[in-house]
């Protein structure tokens, strides 16, 4: 019987926590008239400090330090979210260097995300330059130097018929959005094997900052399928597969059974392809657009682009124009 109270007990603790801790994620809180919901967890003391989804540093209340066993682990005052925004950023500004920022924001990403997701939201005109493009770019070409904690999920060709179980070490969360790349066209930048991840963790910052998609179910992927580019293969700070790049029924049969893994693991999830080679990119979006749910940004998201300017432009535009507009809108 005292078992069972204690269970129901910590049951209740746990449901109003998760109401707590989804306080700070309210300005993404709703899609619509469509409310999210909570994110429950049963970690406690150190746990919570050390899982950047839970964790909002100081600015747990008292009542919350007790209940998840946080009292001694934090500095005495409460520090309110809003003061802990002014605090990083005065030191956000003080940095001259693009790079330097970019490392500041990933640095508080995989510590606080509370913190880190009220920052980008609120200041996002400021924020979307360092987390995506452009300095994104230099953080691909110099990732091998600035990796941070790990993040996302790698796939190489050694664990050909694994990439399901691999899935499943992901943990249990349900993943709505994937965006994935193989690193073969990064940006301008041409192939930059596994170093392309920054790209994934940077678009997935944005479907939550701009998109309101929970940080908790998204996840960025590379298919470091080898790289050409010899410069990297070379490096000893490279943490890639360092033989070519694999081609042909080899290269495909590697992203078809990603594709099947995935949808088995998450049969709802959507895929998006980044920053996959020309060569690749549409024969891979034919190939899946029909029975994956997925799109190609480079493609399908340019195309959209250009058609929402022909529409808003219709009665403006002359035929040269018009001309220019209906070029290279995939289906």
């Amino acid at each position: 019987c005292c078992s069972f109270c204690c269970r129901q007990l910590r049951a209740a603790m746990l449901r109003r926590i998760g109401c707590d801790i989804q306080r700070s994620f309210r300005r993404l809180a709703y899609s619509g008239e469509r409310a999210v919901r909570p994110l429950l967890s049963d970690k406690l003391r150190s746990d919570v400090l050390t899982d950047p989804i839970l964790n909002k540093g100081t600015a747990w209340s008292h009542s919350e330090r007790e209940r998840l066993g946080l009292r001694g682990l934090l500095p005495a005052r409460v520090l309110p979210l809003e003061k802990q925004v002014e605090r990083f950023l005065f030191a956000f500004r003080k940095e001259s260097d693009d790079l330097t920022k970019y490392r500041l924001l990933r640095e508080l990403q995989d510590r606080n995300e509370t913190l880190f997701f009220r920052v980008v939201s609120d200041y996002i005109k400021e924020m979307a330059p360092y987390v995506y493009t452009p300095t994104v770019g230099r953080a691909c070409q110099e990732y091998g130097q600035i990796l941070l904690r790990g993040r996302g999920m790698y796939f190489t060709p050694e664990d050909r018929g694994h990439f399901l179980s691999m899935l499943y070490n992901f943990g249990d969360r349900d993943i709505d959005v994937i965006v994935v790349t193989d690193g073969s066209r990064i940006l301008g930048l041409g192939d930059l094997g596994m170093q392309g991840m920054a790209i994934p963790i940077g678009k997935l910052i944005l479907y939550t900052a701009v998109g309101g998609i929970h940080p908790s179910r998204v996840l960025p992927v590379v298919l470091d399928f080898g790289t050409n580019n010899a410069k990297l293969r070379n490096d000893p700070n490279y943490l890639g597969v360092l033989h070519p790049r694999l081609e042909g029924e080899e290269y495909v049969s590697l992203v078809d059974e990603f594709m099947d893994a995935v949808r088995h693991r998450w049969p709802r999830v959507l895929v998006q392809f980044e920053d996959f080679a020309t060569q690749n990119a549409q024969t891979l979006l034919e190939r899946y657009m029909d029975d994956y749910l997925c799109f190609n940004d480079d493609t399908q998201g340019t195309g959209t682009y250009i058609r929402a300017l022909r529409s808003k432009n219709k009665k403006k535009t002359n035929k040269q124009n018009d001309r220019f507009a209906r070029v290279a809108i995939p289906r």
